[in-house]
């Protein structure tokens, strides 16, 4: 009988329990990895150069097949079926596993050099070999130059986006020409009912025409009554709201310019009391309000709507109405000179400068400088961080500085130093560029009362000291694991002495 796993955890301490979940965490990666470096090796033995020439002459006898990208070898297709078998995989799944394998391998080489050091997921490097599939193998080694120092140092998405950007540059046309045929994939569809009496619906758009509808449900959702159900239930009310357009309108136009419904503009469309509003009436009879051009008789109902409508138009304030929408866009300014480039777009990823030029075809753009990063705002004495200081770290540095942190938005400023009042002793100058770093909301919390603590040795490295005493540096390059020896400790003092 085996013992159960639940069983076998009982009664540790949590350091060696965080040990143990780190070394369970390794092996993990070096059995996933060993599959990648013995798939490697059954491709070596199953070569199509091992065809017998007498079995390549016979009718539906193994042929030699290349489940990789340009560069890789050919494979026996039939021993494919039994490899298929023994890693318990369809023939079809197998086959595209052999085939990111051997993109790893021969067209990602550096990746694949740390793959077989278990530095790096093998589920990851295979994820770039998807990514870069399509790519010539010239193509792919320069993709494999760019990401590879990067892989095993930071999370995924960081290593994706970098993978991404470096294939922005390296096949700008082939980004460009994919994006024009994504639009054939554009679409909403309705799905059935379900048991609870629900319908979804879903949509693939372009992401700067998703993320501008996203923000108008958005919009919507904030203009309803706030306990009219969760936050989740008011951005399902305003987009359910788009299917009535009026309404939807007039939702949206009472929150932008409240005034256009005050009382005077109420009292201005009332009949004249006790009259029967389905009655004509002479023009003498009607509110002075709705008196235009004299006229003997006059429908109440359609008079009080062309003077709401005539009222509504004259005070309608068209810069108010006019949905805002504001895409950040980062690029080089050689990119500006040239017309070519890679772009950075906030919550969408890298891109080239001719897919966002296509995205903005048919708005009104504005440009606005951006913060010169080379110029960063002196440090100031209060403990509330000013304005300019956060716009210029969210572009300096706009990930979190927290060990494998993927977060992006919605990051807090921490003081790396706890503040000090200055009528306490505090020193000047304690709110500073160099002085801060962004964290996420619970890490955050996390080095104020979770027993994390961390120094800044310089602007963007971040050293950080868990509450069992391992340490991690972080930077631009990603996270490095100093574990809990003297090495670790003497980098942690030395630390203590710079200006964080």
């Amino acid at each position: 009988m085996f013992e159960s796993l639940e069983a076998r955890v009982v009664g540790y301490g949590t350091d060696d329990i965080l040990k143990a979940a780190g070394a369970a965490v390794r092996a993990r990666v070096e059995a996933e990895n060993e599959l990648l470096a013995w798939t490697a090796a059954w491709a070596d033995a199953n070569s199509a150069d091992s065809i017998h020439p007498d079995e390549l002459k016979l009718l539906g006898g193994p042929r030699g097949v290349r489940p990789g990208g340009e560069g890789t070898p050919e494979v026996n297709d039939l021993a494919l079926v039994e490899l298929a078998v023994k890693i318990k995989k369809g023939e079809t799944s197998c086959t595209r596993f052999v085939g990111e394998v051997l993109d790893v391998r021969h067209r990602l080489p550096l990746v694949w050099e740390k793959v077989m050091l278990c530095e790096v997921e093998g589920w990851q490097a295979r994820s770039l070999a998807r990514l870069t599939h399509h790519l010539t193998q010239e193509q792919a080694l320069q993709v494999d130059s760019d990401v590879a120092g990067l892989a095993g140092l930071v999370g995924f998405q960081k290593l994706q986006n970098r993978a991404e950007a470096s294939l922005a540059r390296v096949d700008a046309e082939g980004v460009e020409r994919r994006a024009a045929e994504r639009k054939s994939q554009l679409g909403v569809w309705l799905s059935q009912t379900s048991d609870e009496g629900l319908k979804a619906i879903f949509g693939r758009l372009e992401p700067a025409a998703a993320i501008r509808l996203y923000a108008r449900i958005q919009e919507i959702a904030d203009a309803l009554p706030a306990d009219s159900g969760s936050d989740d239930e008011r951005r399902a009310a305003a987009l359910a709201l788009l299917g009535n357009e009026l309404e939807a309108t007039r939702i949206l136009a009472k929150h932008r310019q409240p005034d256009l419904f005050g009382e005077e503009f109420a009292a201005a469309v009332q009949p004249v009391a006790d009259e029967d509003p389905g009655e004509p009436v002479e023009e003498s009879e009607l509110h002075p309000s709705l008196r235009d051009e004299p006229v003997k008789i006059i429908d109440v109902e359609a008079a009080i709507f062309k003077a709401a409508i005539e009222h509504l138009v004259k005070t309608l304030d068209p810069a108010r109405l006019v949905p805002t929408s504001t895409l950040v866009v980062h690029l080089a300014a050689e990119s500006l000179e040239s017309g070519f480039g890679i772009c950075r777009v906030p919550g969408i990823g890298p891109t080239t400068l001719g897919v966002v030029r296509d995205w903005l075809g048919h708005d009104r753009v504005k440009v606005v400088p951006v913060i010169d990063l080379n110029d960063p705002p002196a440090p100031v004495d209060a403990y509330e961080i000013p304005d300019r200081h956060k716009r210029y770290l969210r572009y300096a540095r706009p990930g979190s500085a927290f060990p494998w942190s993927t977060a992006t938005g919605g990051l807090e400023l921490d003081h790396c130093r706890p503040y000090r009042v200055m009528d306490e002793g505090g020193p000047p100058g304690q709110t500073g560029i160099e002085k801060l770093a962004p964290l996420a909301k619970r890490e955050h919390r996390a080095v104020t009362h979770g027993g994390w603590q961390r120094r800044q040795p310089e602007p963007g490295t971040m050293i950080f000291r868990s509450p069992h005493g391992d340490y991690q540096l972080t930077n631009s390059s990603g996270t490095h694991d100093l574990g809990s020896g003297p090495f670790a400790r003497a980098i942690w003092c030395a630390a203590d002495g710079s200006n964080s």
